[in-house]
């Protein structure tokens, strides 16, 4: 075993310890890769298969690397992000007067921002920088139902075409609902010094902060993951310096284990060889919060910095194993619901044996509250699937809707399901006939967790998280409001919501994030 790194954030020394979440950010994935948009108030094409984050990525295979690491390409501190410049491509008959009135800026200031003067004459094709105020990144927003670019531009006091540029969209109309934009030029909430603050509780293990770039799911792979190892049944790939480098044994002795029970449980034997990237830091942005990504060209994506725990990473690991697993063996999945409800389900015993709140009791719990969802209405829609912290019940009520199938029935009749979403034929009932089934098996167990608590802390830890990770930036102080934040999640999965409580105020103490209707003792 080897000794853990120590490591200081902020006033804390924290001990380095083993890993990771659960598939978060699914959604921003999706906007990452230039998938088809629609319009923010029109009505979503039904999904089929795996959410399309998965489906439509455009994959670039690494080139052959040796099997010994060999490379360690010069690191550079990671996890900074850059300010996008805004640039303007000048068409015929535009002038520099007519380019800053389009983007509502003071003409002197562009002339300034481009070396010109009142006399110059700029041609066409010719590439202007586009000044914003100061405010580094600027600030994220959300798009809701109903918003156009129009109304956002209004509501933050910018000019669109601003934003278009900014976002590197070309199509106004193309927003949809969940696609966070960039408004450059705004200032956005100002981060207090770090604070001083009581010791922690416990020698408590978080991510490393790691001196390398931003984690990559497209591109030059071997450029990013330059070490390999080659396994008998797959090909790992990492980076140098990163906690999967420094604890490489731990983590192939997860891989292998996970590998195995994966396919006890589905009573298979997968024998198509597969690559899988460690990544050592955050994948770059929009995917800050993405964790894991199974896809089917057979590539798996892992964040193993340092985050969750044991129970956690095994989980994360498991549950993007049972992907690859089932869609090699038993047939791409013709529903999200049945797809996901089987890689939670999979994976949930991880996290049962290392001593989480069971499955069950967060579905009773979650239909106690009126939190837990049909299975018809969430059986195609991706938009339900887009991260285990935005649609917590979704993933583990289709969890626990699979897990009763399996129980109630067999594994078998799973298997011929889950490409075919045939229920009528392989159970003799409908969809909606076995999920209200399910529903009064679900109903008549004891439950014995707080439900209200559940769904109260549920909520501010998504706040929280989606906060920290739209502001993260690599420093010090956002790395260490990371760490926080990944506690607070660990702790609610665990129902623990006493420490919760504790590392959610440690959030709201480093940032000065002020969460919607939140913030009372348990």
């Amino acid at each position: 075993m080897q000794e853990k790194p120590s490591i200081t954030i902020g006033p804390r020394e924290i001990t380095i310890a083993v890993v990771t979440l659960g598939v978060l950010g699914v959604m921003s994935v999706l906007f990452a890769l230039g998938l088809s948009m629609l319009t923010a108030n029109q009505p979503q094409p039904e999904a089929a298969l795996t959410p399309p984050t998965v489906e439509g990525l455009a994959i670039v295979f690494p080139t052959a690397s040796p099997a010994v690491p060999t490379a360690t390409p010069d690191p550079f501190v990671a996890l900074t992000v850059e300010p996008d410049q805004v640039e303007h491509v000048v068409q015929e008959g535009e002038s520099p007067a007519v380019i800053a009135e389009r983007y509502g800026i003071d003409l002197i200031a562009l002339l300034e921002a481009n070396n010109l003067t009142l006399d110059s004459v700029v041609q066409a094709e010719q590439v202007l920088v586009i000044p914003t105020p100061q405010g580094g990144l600027g600030v994220f927003h959300e798009v809701r139902f109903g918003e156009s670019l129009t109304s956002i531009a209004e509501l933050y006091g910018v000019n669109p075409d601003l934003i278009l540029d900014a976002n590197g969209i070309t199509d106004p109309n193309s927003l949809i609902a969940g696609q966070r934009l960039r408004i450059p030029g705004v200032e956005g909430p100002a981060l207090p010094p770090t604070p001083t603050l009581e010791p922690l509780p416990d020698n408590l293990d978080g991510p490393v902060l790691a001196d390398w770039p931003r984690s990559t799911l497209v591109g030059d792979l071997a450029q990013n993951y330059p070490l390999t190892y080659t396994h008998p049944r797959f090909t790992v790939h990492y980076q140098p310096g990163t906690y999967a480098d420094q604890f490489f044994g731990e983590a192939l002795t997860l891989l292998d284990e996970s590998l195995a029970h994966v396919e006890e449980m589905l009573g298979v034997t997968m024998d198509r060889p597969f690559d899988i990237y460690l990544a050592g830091t955050l994948f770059e942005y929009p995917n800050a919060h993405l964790r894991g990504l199974s896809t089917r060209e057979g590539l798996l994506f892992i964040l193993y910095d340092g985050s969750g725990d044991e129970a956690d990473t095994a989980y994360l690991v498991t549950h993007e194993l049972t992907h690859m697993v089932a869609r090699s063996t038993w047939g791409a999945p013709t529903s999200t619901m049945l797809s996901e409800g089987l890689a939670t389900y999979v994976g949930q015993a991880m996290l049962e044996e290392g001593g989480y709140l069971p499955y069950d009791q967060l579905c009773l719990a979650a239909y106690e509250a009126g939190e837990l969802p049909s299975m018809a209405a969430i059986e195609t829609d991706f938009r339900q699937f887009e991260g285990h912290i935005r649609h917590r019940y979704s993933y583990f009520g289709s969890a626990c809707f699979v897990g009763w199938l399996a129980a109630e029935y067999d594994i078998e009749r799973l298997a011929r399901l889950y490409p075919t979403s045939n229920y009528v034929g392989i159970y003799g009932e409908s969809l909606a006939q076995l999920n209200a089934a399910w529903l009064d098996a679900l109903g008549s167990g004891d439950l014995e967790t707080d439900p209200q608590a559940l769904v109260d802390y549920t909520a501010e830890v998504r706040q929280a998280y989606a906060y920290v990770f739209s502001l993260y930036d690599g420093s010090p102080l956002m790395h260490r409001a990371y760490f926080a934040v990944d506690r607070a999640r660990v702790a609610l999965w665990r129902a623990d919501y006493e420490d919760t409580r504790f590392w959610l105020d440690e959030v709201y103490a480093l940032t000065g994030f002020e969460p919607d209707g939140f913030g009372t003792d348990p």
